[in-house]
């Protein structure tokens, strides 16, 4: 019996003394929703607050006191980089869920790069759990797109050798911008028709709702996609439209009319500087129509959200702009066609009376024209008394206000005023609009009766 015993015995201490020689020393952190990743999924930049749950447990048999360090290896951040601030993604434990240590982080603060002691065990370094709460607070100041990031736990003895242990935590989330921008024309169209033939056509406003916060500052831009262009082939200048935003109560923009710069991208408007929702008004019109070429014009124009990192192109609108042909005369002063001379006195030696009569042009055709007079009546008085057409004559000046004179002037010198049609002037091959004077002069002697004298006479424009 003991030759058979004490064998028996040895081989039993041989197993039984490794096993309790063995010592335990684990952390385990695990999402409350399950897996291995703490996932935020899809969050919109304008939200409040999401808070995700995590399981910590530590098993421990060493009889030593021990503690849990966290500590961000990776900062939750972008493919570009961008990271989230620290303020936005902070850490708190839920008191009462550990037993017997101590929980160092009852009061919410941020994930940090730094070293943060959450938990300190009890000095018998008992086994023990608990809940933390990891908050991903807005809104969010960051470009919209995919985030991660890795945060690490360290189980470390206190005033013992044993080794420590480390677990990783990856973090995942989804930004995405869950406003919208809606741009749409005051009655709904997809077209922004300007015409100058009609007074209240010759404005246009388009409407802008910004819903939802962005999370950061974003700019609204207006391109042309190509230059605004006639069937026949003519272009109309940028500078033809004016626009300007109103209204806006967050962000800012030409508060007054600004033309098109021709600038491949045109910034119309500028978020405040975390994008906060807003609405505004943009009014389109045009800018002294009279100056471009008639023609019924098109083009597109889009408007481009931009943001760091991004942009976003809307649906296009139709952009068409009639201006209507204009062909006229303006005569300054407005006397009915008349021409007069006051007040005239016989004179020993022949003395010169002047009336000036101020002509423009408006005229946006292209087509080449001419300007002419013919009288209608004699130069006479009241009483019917004629002065003889030999005593006036008339002569043309340039009025262009740079001094250039576009088309012909057909009378710089003096000649005498016939009752038939005469020509005063011929513009350009382009028929440009001008402006220049007709210098009445009548010549008086001893022959004549004194008074005012008057004659009637009617100018006219037509194409060559």
């Amino acid at each position: 019996m003991k030759k058979i015993f004490l064998p028996s015995l040895i081989l039993f201490s041989l197993f039984i003394l490794p096993l309790a020689a063995f010592a335990a020393f684990t952390i385990s952190v695990t999402p409350y929703e399950g897996g291995y990743d703490l996932r935020y999924g899809k969050v919109g930049i304008g939200f409040d607050r999401v808070n995700k749950e995590i399981n910590v447990n530590i098993t421990s048999n060493i009889a030593k006191q021990y503690r849990i360090v966290q500590q961000f290896l990776e900062p939750v951040t972008n493919d570009q980089g961008v990271a989230l601030s620290q303020e936005q993604f902070v850490v708190y434990g839920i008191r009462g869920t550990n037993k017997y240590g101590t929980l160092n982080v009852e009061q919410e603060i941020p994930v940090s790069l730094g070293r943060s002691i959450l938990y300190t065990s009890n000095s018998s370094g008992t086994s023990d759990s608990f809940i933390l709460v990891y908050g991903l607070k807005g809104p969010l100041n960051v470009p919209a797109g995919s985030y991660r990031g890795r945060i690490s736990f360290t189980l470390e003895p206190i005033d013992t050798t044993q080794a420590q242990v480390t677990q990783i935590l990856n973090i995942f989330m989804e930004i995405e911008i869950q406003s919208t921008i809606e741009i749409k024309t005051a009655n709904g169209a997809s077209r922004i028709s300007l015409d100058s033939e009609k007074e209240e056509m010759r404005t246009q406003d388009v409407l802008v709702d910004i819903n939802g916060d962005l999370g950061n500052q974003f700019r609204i831009l207006q391109l042309l996609l190509k230059p605004l262009e006639s069937v026949e082939g003519n272009q109309l200048s940028g500078e033809a439209i004016n626009f300007m935003i109103s209204q806006a109560k967050k962000g800012s923009g030409p508060n007054k009319p600004k033309p098109f710069s021709g600038q491949p991208q045109e910034i119309i408007y500028t978020s405040g500087t975390k994008g906060e929702a807003d609405s505004f008004t943009i009014t389109y019109s045009l800018a002294e129509p009279d100056k471009y070429k008639a023609g019924r014009y098109k083009a597109k124009l889009i408007y481009i959200i931009e943001r760091p990192g991004m942009q976003n192109t809307l649906e296009p609108f139709d952009l068409e702009v009639n201006i209507a042909p204009i062909f006229d005369l303006v005569i300054q002063p407005e006397l009915g066609g008349i021409i007069g001379f006051r007040n005239i006195k016989p004179s020993a030696v022949p003395q010169p009376y002047i009336s000036e009569v101020a002509i423009e042009i408006k005229n946006n055709t292209g087509k080449q024209y001419q300007v002419s007079q013919k009288l209608l009546s004699e130069l006479a008085n009241k009483e019917g008394k004629i002065i003889s057409p030999e005593n006036l004559t008339l002569r043309t000046e340039n009025m262009n206000t740079e001094n250039i004179a576009l088309g012909t002037l057909k009378f710089p010198q003096k000649a005498t005023v016939e009752k038939k049609e005469m020509t005063l002037f011929t513009s350009d091959k382009k028929g440009s609009p001008d402006t220049f004077k007709v210098i009445y002069e009548l010549l008086v002697g001893l022959d004549l009766e004194p008074g005012d004298y008057s004659l009637q006479l009617v100018y006219s424009i037509s194409e060559l």
